[in-house]
């Protein structure tokens, strides 16, 4: 295998045993080669299986053999505050998980202990969806109670041969999903198409049906990551073109108007080979679904290439269902207005619904410090101020971060991230992590509520 620096393994006896810290490092890689395109998403959970399950350096080893793992793109990385994030078009569907240093993480509280699960505050949702990570095409979405984590329903593909890539939620208990026409069999199939559902959790927990979105029969593109205005006028998604599922495309977000059916693409800009791009990461809309907003994640497109600009940048583009290109997008937010270059980045961003405020996860280590430090931050999409501190943690000397989104009201956010040893996953209220059930998040793939 080859791969960036300090992301080898490196040569042992085949026979020795391997160690949770190797276990947890080869995870890392094939995450990070799934970002890349290099594999398919039945491909990576048969390998993500298999990782867990082995016992041997040496059976390890086997499932990176074949692959490159571009060191300026999603690999796992040891040292403090060092990373980078994969960013294909699919980037927002696919988990980063960082570990710095090789310590036993402690997970402590700066602003405030851990909530224990209790009666819900008014306007919290009472059901979320929640996909894990599993074997094969993996496990079904499932409806949970945000109160006990019982699960209520599961969530299934209305159409067949397809595949569920991504839920985000709107108002009112209604969810919306993006589904994959699969053809062919084996490690290699692809993606024909995509299609937008609407579907409806009722009051007891249960699926009330689903419908096709207007306008959201995308045939020739694989969709990944979605977004959803409040009120449902509009979804975004990023897309690319059917191709192997995972593989890299040229990024572009679309826009749907579910009362007309009408289309707005959002183009990014050509991909020129040893030069830094950027790739569109977690979509937002405001509740009316006029702002999009998106993280800019800088990326190296095949080649060395040398970093320049601010690290990562919030951006926005008004009226979204205007369409056009990414690149004149209005800038909200750069990562060096929070966090210095050297000790940090963005990981996370969602836009308020009234498009006043930007909620981010900032990742750091201060310099000097052992310790990574995990603040979510509000701050004002006019001027790029702090606001507020919605949450702050410090997970020692290592860290994990799996997702960061809203619920439709902007007040509750969930995250789920926290020591490299096992992610806390919850909600935040009131500085506090409110931890949902299951509250470690380690083997979860997305939520939404």
């Amino acid at each position: 295998m080859t791969a960036g620096h300090g992301d080898e393994i490196p040569e042992a006896e085949p026979g020795r045993r391997a160690s949770h810290a190797d276990r947890e490092h080869v995870v890392g890689l094939l995450k990070a080669a799934f970002v890349q395109g290099q594999l398919t998403r039945d491909e990576f959970d048969g390998r993500l299986d298999r990782a867990l399950a082995s016992r041997t350096y040496a059976e390890l080893a086997a499932l990176t053999a074949d692959l490159h793992v571009d060191a300026t793109s999603g690999q796992q990385v040891r040292g403090p505050a060092a990373r980078r994030r994969g960013t294909g078009w699919v980037a927002v569907a696919v988990v980063a998980v960082l570990l710095a240093g090789a310590g036993v993480a402690v997970f402590t509280r700066a602003a405030g202990p851990l909530r224990a699960p209790g009666p819900l505050p008014a306007g919290v949702p009472r059901y979320y969806v929640q996909q894990s990570f599993g074997g094969g095409s993996g496990p079904a979405p499932v409806v949970r109670s945000t109160a006990t984590g019982a699960v209520t329903d599961t969530v299934r593909s209305p159409w067949r041969q397809a595949r569920i890539t991504d839920i985000a939620a709107g108002s009112d208990q209604t969810f919306f999903m993006v589904c994959q026409g699969i053809t062919g069999n084996g490690v290699h199939p692809v993606a024909t198409g995509s299609r937008i559902y609407r579907f409806r959790v009722t009051s007891s927990g249960r699926i009330g049906g689903y419908s096709l979105v207007r306008g959201g029969m995308l045939a020739g593109r694989q969709a990944g990551g979605l977004a959803v205005a409040a009120d449902g006028p509009e979804v975004a998604v990023t897309t690319g073109p059917a191709a192997a599922p995972g593989a890299a495309g040229s990024a572009e977000v679309m826009v749907i108007n579910t009362r007309t059916g009408a289309h707005a693409v959002w183009h990014n800009a050509p991909a020129v080979p040893g030069q830094m791009g950027s790739g569109v990461g977690d979509l937002s809309l405001t509740a009316d679904g006029r702002e999009l907003a998106f993280l800019g994640i800088p990326r190296c497109i095949r080649g060395p290439c040398r970093p320049t600009g601010n690290g990562e940048e919030v951006r926005a583009v008004s009226p979204a269902g205007q369409g056009g290109n990414l690149g004149n997008s209005r800038l909200l937010l750069r990562q060096s207005a929070l966090v210095p270059l050297a000790t940090g980045y963005i990981d996370g961003a969602v836009i308020s619904p009234d498009g006043s405020s930007v909620t981010v996860v900032e990742m750091n280590t201060p310099g000097g410090s052992p310790d990574n430090i995990i603040s979510v931050v509000q701050v004002s999409a006019a001027t790029g101020r702090q606001l507020s501190v919605r949450y702050h943690v410090d997970t020692g000397n290592g860290f994990s971060y799996r997702f960061f989104g809203s619920d439709p009201s902007g007040r509750y956010l969930l995250l789920d991230a926290g020591p490299a040893s096992g992610t806390v996953n919850g909600w935040i209220d009131d500085g506090r992590l409110v931890q949902l059930t299951p509250a470690n998040g380690s083997n979860i793939f997305y939520e939404a509520w």
